[in-house]
């Protein structure tokens, strides 16, 4: 009823009622973060508390490791698992995954080598993955330069983890199928000419598989074995019609859910970098045609955190949307809270936890009280890992 009520006012009179979400920042991880670009939380060590892995300087290359929360969420302790791959040579992508992929029952983490972005792009990524709580190292398989993104989730609904990566300087998108936790087989290597950065999967189609969106394009699950055809098909070319391929160009986060409670997901975007300030989700109209229909969320620029859940818990999906406070002003970087009222996702509320940046950022209950909390890193440069409390609960 409050939902549809603020929906109205919002429509019809351009009045709305909501509350802020209380986010109380806490000390947590100070001077040790070192272009943590790549990073993914999860219980690492079954106590119930969020915890979280990292790959060190991906500029240039550094170790893979983890830090477990402390159980009063003062701070947390790191454990380094390799300073080298299996055969030499550091670790760096833009992004990592983890989840149980031996299905042993606890989270194993992707271990990509490679030199660094700012050393060697175009160098190809060895791709492991690391198994808790040994942390031998298993090969998957190669990517062919420097990976921006990862999703490691069941794509063909066979009860196994997969991958998908996509690369930015070959342009490349590519999946592995697992087969078994030691076997593994590349169905997929597709070639887009303007893919970047900004990459998810989800079922948008709503045929039971996970399809891969990135940058804006989606790569339509062909389903089973995943060896058949890849249909290529856009968004909206909008998020990745520029003519260079710098890192100002076609850079966007994605972020696949279902925000209209029909049953498929949809996609949100933003752009990572330059050029674009919109915040806004797509549903699929017609899969045949590739028609998708806008809904406008807000603006922000340089949005290089995208996460979506019910924050303020009132039974619908919201939006944080962070400003990267190393290409903008320090502190004029908004962390942007886009409160929906529901039911259609279709008018939002404005929140600004911050405005001293928010790149690669995570919502994540921590602390098991069931409402989404905030680890901040403030730019991509940036020396400190902050844990913001949501107070709701």
């Amino acid at each position: 009823m409050m939902k549809n009520l603020t929906a109205f006012l919002a429509a019809v009179f351009g009045l709305s009622l909501w509350a802020e979400v209380p986010f109380e920042k806490t000390s947590f991880i100070e001077g040790e973060a070192d272009k943590w670009w790549a990073r993914t939380h999860g219980d690492i060590n079954g106590d119930g508390i969020v915890d979280f892995f990292v790959i060190n300087n991906n500029g240039e290359g550094g170790w893979l490791g983890y830090y477990l929360t402390k159980p009063d969420l003062s701070g947390a302790e790191k454990v380094v698992i390799a300073q080298e791959g299996p055969l030499g040579g550091s670790f760096a992508a833009g992004d990592m995954d983890c989840g149980d992929i031996d299905g042993d029952g606890d989270i194993d983490v992707l271990g990509p080598v490679h030199p660094g972005e700012w050393k060697a792009a175009t160098d190809a990524t060895q791709l492991y993955w690391y198994e808790n709580p040994s942390w031998e190292p298993h090969y998957i398989g190669s990517f062919p330069g420097f990976v921006k993104d990862f999703d490691l989730a069941d794509l063909n609904g066979d009860g196994k983890l997969d991958i998908a990566g996509t690369c930015h300087n070959t342009p490349q998108m590519l999946v592995y199928r697992q087969d078994t936790p030691k076997t593994w087989a590349a169905v997929t290597q597709i070639y887009v000419d303007e893919l970047h950065e900004g990459q998810h999967v989800g079922d948008v189609d709503g045929d039971g598989d996970k399809d891969v969106i990135s940058t804006g394009f989606w790569f339509e699950n062909p389903g089973g074995l995943m060896i058949g055809k890849w249909n290529v098909k856009n968004v909206d070319p909008y998020w990745n019609s520029d003519p260079g391929r710098t890192w100002k160009h076609n850079a966007t986060k994605i972020f696949c859910t279902d925000m209209n409670g029909d049953g498929v997901d949809d996609v949100v975007i933003s752009c990572s970098e330059l050029y674009r300030n919109l915040v806004a989700w797509y549903e699929l109209i017609d899969a045949e045609t590739s028609e998708w229909k806008l809904h406008e969320i807000g603006l922000n620029s340089l949005a290089h955190t995208l996460q979506v859940g019910d924050v303020d818990l009132d039974g619908d999906l919201d939006v944080l949307s962070g400003n990267n406070a190393h290409q903008g002003d320090p502190n004029a970087s908004p962390v942007k809270l886009f409160l929906n009222p529901g039911p259609d996702g279709e008018y939002w509320d404005t929140q600004v936890i911050t405005m001293t940046g928010a790149y690669n950022s995570f919502l994540v209950d921590v602390e098991g009280d069931g409402d989404l909390d905030m680890f901040r890193y403030a730019g991509h440069v940036g020396e400190d890992y902050e844990l913001w409390l949501n107070r709701l609960r």
